[in-house]
């Protein structure tokens, strides 16, 4: 037998150890080379979204390599632990560092390989599905085709991977000696401890955060570090606290098996501490990814449903081409059989506080403007006197009976009629003085020209179906703007604006899924890779318990609490930041929805990782549980 086949035997012999670490391998290879697949797609260029799409697949892409980069190194460190007492009888018999050396870099070599095969081999199974929805987000048929590019970056990025990988995991084992590979895990643990003053500290920490988030977007990344820093000492601090205080209640501790899986807890917390803080930190973000995405598909709906007009031109009133430009509009309409009612409003901007500004208008202007959308115009402002108008969503939340600045609000109106920025309703002779005074922007005006377009055959109740002749004429209307002002964002469009926004959710979904799949599937072999390196001590401690009475029943229960534990501990505690944090932003963005609507996107990203793993905690549960099962001997059952 030569040195290849003593490899490959050592990756047979191992098999159950390495399965899941295949596995996710794999699957990992799998994604990235679905994103690989529609990144290099031909027809792509064809579609609008094309450069979005691939721009947002290529970040996915990355996303999955590092992901994949740290999982294999943290994956191949802790074979190499269970393997001690394996390479020390290796050295003992007479084999070199060297040959150690070979053999492990030979080993993941051999995995490595396996991975890119069979992960190639599944994306190729899976393309036609992976195509067709890509085809649907993007509005462009993608067919099948040989993906060449996409299978040397896959087979470059990944075999640059593994080469690297099995190169530093050499140092892992180099600086040992003898004694200490042949006891492999079997070296005693220190009790574990915990300072009181970083239990403190975690929990100030994590409470700051979201204090932070809460008082303003701006400090999302502060608010993220010190969160991530919290994280950790809440695992490597306070989780060991909390056990040694259950360990000094009596009453809790010395009832029925508690006693044996709180002990046992009490250490494997300490050893798993930093894989929980992974694991959370992960499934946190992905959670609120997932959970932002379904939010925003919310903003979609509420903002083409708040929108008055289907169709809105803006120009500055310094242009002398901007009634031709309208005509152009007009006649597109004409031309396709729209009727339609049009309101040209003078608009003008003031600011309100040193960061928020708003459009203004004269009641004369707002008097059409009511008219054509059925709103009352009955008011006769004084010049003290204005009418607010914005979306629900609006950030200042200026209600009737307010005081703005210098005019006092005496009508509130839930419409979305300037695209950005609330509309404020004026006296003619007050909005001449703003006219006097204009405010400033690289020394020019900032009034404008607003052109208002009501379709009455549009209604916007409910949004339409992208294939809809309402998307096709408004995409149609919003391409004028090349032959028009030349300016970007001119002509926009309920309907087309919606679709856009849509397609851009759509898009970042299908990533996050497919980055949450990886990570999901990451998790659970993480905590294999754990509970199989603890595998032999947990069998020497079961067996040597089932001679003094322990029952098999007891014995499965207590590992189940610790491996449910294991699984779901760093789960529900990503599962309660990430849905403050998602409660935290949707205010931000859905301030104006229930709830209800505000908790719906949430938990369903939270519930579809609970799922799942609880599925692999299901599967892992059955494993573990039939290898202890050998080691109890027929009296303890």
């Amino acid at each position: 037998m030569n040195f290849g086949q003593f490899a490959f035997n050592n990756v047979k012999r191992n098999r159950r150890a390495y399965s899941a670490y295949f596995l996710s391998s794999s699957f990992a290879v799998m994604i990235f080379f679905a994103y690989a697949l529609f990144i290099f797609h031909p027809e792509l260029a064809k579609s609008d979204l094309g450069d979005q799409a691939k721009m947002g697949m290529t970040a996915a892409a990355y996303v999955t390599f590092v992901f994949s980069f740290l999982f294999v190194l943290y994956s191949i460190s802790a074979f190499l632990k269970i393997r001690n007492k394996e390479f020390g009888l290796l050295t003992i018999l007479g084999a070199q560092r060297t040959q150690i050396n070979k053999l492990i870099f030979l080993e993941n070599i051999l995995i490595g390989f396996a991975s890119i095969v069979t992960g190639i081999l599944g994306g190729l199974l899976f393309a036609k599905l992976f195509l067709l929805y890509g085809s649907s987000i993007v509005e462009t048929e993608l067919s099948i085709y040989l993906p060449l590019k996409a299978m040397g970056l896959t087979i470059m990025a990944f075999s640059a991977l593994y080469i690297v990988i099995s190169f530093l995991t050499l140092f892992f084992i180099r600086q040992k000696k003898v004694l200490e590979l042949l006891m492999g895990t079997s070296k005693p643990k220190k009790e574990p401890k915990a300072h009181i003053l970083l239990v403190l500290l975690s929990i100030v920490l994590i409470v700051t955060a979201y204090y932070l988030l809460s008082k303003s977007f701006n400090t999302v990344l502060l608010a993220l570090t010190i969160g991530i820093i919290g994280t950790y000492l809440f695992f490597t601090q306070f989780s060991v606290y909390v056990m040694r205080l259950l360990k000094k209640n009596r009453s809790f501790f010395w009832k029925g098996t508690r006693m044996l899986w709180i002990s046992e807890m009490a250490y494997k917390i300490k050893d798993n501490a930093r894989m929980f803080f992974m694991i959370t930190i992960v499934t946190a973000m992905a959670s609120v990814a997932i959970g932002l995405v379904q939010s925003f598909d919310y903003v979609a709906k509420s903002s083409y449903k708040e929108n008055a007009f289907a169709i809105t031109f803006d120009v500055s009133k310094e242009d002398k081409n901007w009634k031709t430009d309208m005509q152009k509009i007009d006649q597109k309409l004409e031309s396709s059989g729209i009727k339609y009612d049009k309101v040209i409003a003078t608009l003008d901007t003031i600011s309100v506080t040193d960061r928020n500004f708003m459009n203004v208008t004269n009641e004369s202007s707002y008097r059409q403007i009511a008219k054509v959308l059925g709103l009352n115009a009955s008011h006769n402002l004084k010049p003290e006197e204005a009418i607010y108008i914005a979306s629900k969503s609006d950030r200042l939340g200026i209600q009737a009976g307010q005081k703005l600045e210098k005019y006092q609000i005496v009508e509130r109106v839930d419409k979305r009629i300037t695209a950005y920025l609330p509309l404020l309703v004026v006296n003619d002779e007050a909005y001449k003085q703003i006219q006097a005074s204009p405010v400033k922007e690289k020394g020019q005006s900032t009034e404008k020209i607003s052109v208002y377009y009501s379709v009455p055959a549009w209604s916007g109740a409910e949004p339409p179906r992208t294939d809809s002749d309402q998307v096709k004429i408004s995409k149609e209307i919003q391409k004028l703007q090349k032959n028009v002002t030349g300016q970007e964002d001119s002509i926009s469009t309920r309907a087309g604006g919606y679709i856009e926004f849509k397609h851009s959710t759509s898009l970042l979904s299908f990533i996050c899924v497919f980055i949450a799949a990886v990570f999901s599937l990451a998790t659970a072999s993480f905590l294999y890779f754990k509970l199989y390196t603890d595998l032999n001590q947990d069998q020497q401690i079961y067996h040597m318990l089932s001679k003094v009475g322990l029952s098999t029943k007891a014995m499965r229960r207590t590992c189940t609490i610790q491996i449910a534990m294991l699984f779901f501990i760093p789960l529900i505690v990503a599962g309660l930041e990430a849905l403050i944090a998602l409660q935290i932003l949707n205010k931000e963005i859905l301030g104006h929805l229930s709830l209800w609507e505000m908790l719906t996107p949430s938990l369903i990203s939270i519930s579809g990782f609970f799922v799942v793993q609880f599925i692999y905690f299901l599967i892992v549960r059955i494993l573990y549980l039939k290898q202890l099962d050998k080691v109890m001997v027929k009296s303890g059952k």
